[in-house]
């Protein structure tokens, strides 16, 4: 399932480049955020909605996951507690019975699990990320992920895309979160680019807004409502407009 563009009421204020619009600078690499720009990180948290409505607890998917990741998720991202733990601080908050936790967890575990296992690219990603590969791109990615580095290259690997990046930067690796600049500059590091030669692909506003902040230029995919970058671009294989294909010749040439 992809994710919902921003309206037009919610973009209205936002001036947008079309696609094809040159980035500053001579960008090199390309470093990506993971989780709903490569893959769909989302079924999990419908799928909860669904459970905790079954319960009668309804509530708005944005705001609810919002809270989610502020103040919850984050600490397990930088190693500060497990999963199991700020969940069910999460599910107390929202006002659940510990009965109902328990219930609520042990659901949840098991279908997080299956799904991170049957994960699959989002539409276009591979072979985009193939030619951009081809044509001599640096590519990198980045994730505020409770898994370290080397599992993240190992699913990576599954989806026949792990030989395009040269980097994978998890932040529990890091005890870091984006938009902590610690995040972007280990990546940029591990690309051996300065930032002005490198182009951040992601959705969420925090991390474009920390991406832009390091120096890096911004893209937009799958973006939230009122997300500012440098451009934005409605499907992955527009990124081909931006880098491919004169990268290509330039290697050719």
């Amino acid at each position: 399932m992809s994710r919902k563009l921003a309206t037009e009421a919610d973009s209205a204020a936002i001036i947008r480049l079309p696609c094809s619009a040159p980035l500053k600078g001579n960008i090199r690499g390309v470093l990506f955020e993971l989780c709903n720009v490569l893959y769909d990180d989302t079924v999990w948290r419908l799928w909860v909605l669904r459970v905790l409505a079954q319960l009668g607890l309804h509530t708005n998917y944005r705001s609810f996951f919002h809270v989610w990741g502020r103040d919850y998720m984050a600490e397990v991202h930088r190693g500060q507690k497990t999963f199991g733990e700020a969940f069910r601080a999460f599910l107390l908050s929202a006002g659940l019975s510990p009965g109902q936790i328990d219930e609520v967890e042990a659901a949840c575990r098991a279908r997080r699990l299956e799904l991170q296992r049957t994960a699959r690219l989002l539409p276009g990603v591979k072979s985009t990320l193939a030619r951009l590969y081809n044509a001599g791109m640096v590519l990198a990615a980045v994730a505020d992920s409770e898994r370290p580095a080397a599992v993240i290259e190992e699913q990576l690997q599954r989806f026949a895309a792990g030989k395009m990046f040269t980097a994978v930067v998890s932040s529990i690796d890091l005890g870091r979160t984006m938009p902590d600049a610690v995040c972007y500059q280990s990546a940029l590091h591990a690309m051996n680019l300065p930032a002005g030669e490198v182009a951040f692909v992601g959705h969420d506003t925090t991390r474009l807004a920390g991406a832009a902040a390091v120096g890096m230029s911004t893209v937009a995919v799958n973006y939230q409502p009122g997300v500012e970058a440098d451009v934005y671009v409605t499907r992955f294989d527009e990124l081909l407009d931006l880098f491919g294909p004169p990268r290509a010749m330039a290697a050719a040439g």
